[in-house]
């Protein structure tokens, strides 16, 4: 009878075990297909950047220096499949910083601002723009959730068993307040 006993608070305490590992794990795998969406977005978004440099290239020579980098971090956006979510946040940190530096310098042009096709690529990035902040507060949703679910008891101690650690929010500082990125680092890489 002892034995039996003990035989079912072991059974008990192996399905928690398994119960809560599958539930962190599904947190996680809610996190990054979150990320993935994001992901998905800024590959759009670069994509799309393509379209409106080519537009805008020929009537504002001036700004080659400013279209280059929107071009290069673009190609860099395009090539970090392989990289950590933190970098892949950096480099659409950067991009979001440029480009609102070029759509501000663009209303200086209003040969170029009234042309259809600029109006609409225009509206597409405000569109997809709006979908990434929308992607992103469900992702930061997701993380928080999941970072406090592998914090609280006893889903700390599978989380350090199976090094689960805390996931990045996604967090986009305010444009106007980041430094210029170093455009012949850039192009130097």
């Amino acid at each position: 009878m002892v034995i039996l006993s003990l035989l079912g608070i072991v059974g008990l305490f192996f399905l928690l075990f398994i119960i809560t590992y599958n539930g962190v794990k599904k947190k996680e795998i809610k996190v990054e297909q979150s990320f993935s969406n994001i992901d998905v977005l800024l590959q759009n978004r670069a994509d799309e950047i393509v379209n409106l440099i080519s537009t805008t290239k020929s009537a504002v020579e001036n700004e080659k220096d400013l279209i280059n980098e929107v071009t290069a971090l673009r190609s860099q956006i395009s090539r970090n499949s392989d990289k950590k979510v933190e970098d892949k946040i950096g480099d659409a940190q950067r991009l979001e910083g440029t480009m609102t530096t070029l759509l501000g310098r663009m209303e200086n042009y209003p040969d170029i601002k009234f042309t259809s096709q600029y109006n609409h690529l225009q509206k597409r990035i405000s569109n997809i723009e709006e979908n990434i902040q929308a992607q992103r507060r469900t992702f930061n949703a997701r993380v928080a959730d999941y970072n406090s679910y592998i914090v609280t008891f006893p889903r700390n101690i599978i989380a350090s068993i199976f090094s689960f650690s805390k996931k990045p929010s996604f967090t986009v500082t305010d444009p106007s307040k980041k430094d210029n990125p170093d455009v012949s680092a850039l192009f130097s890489k």
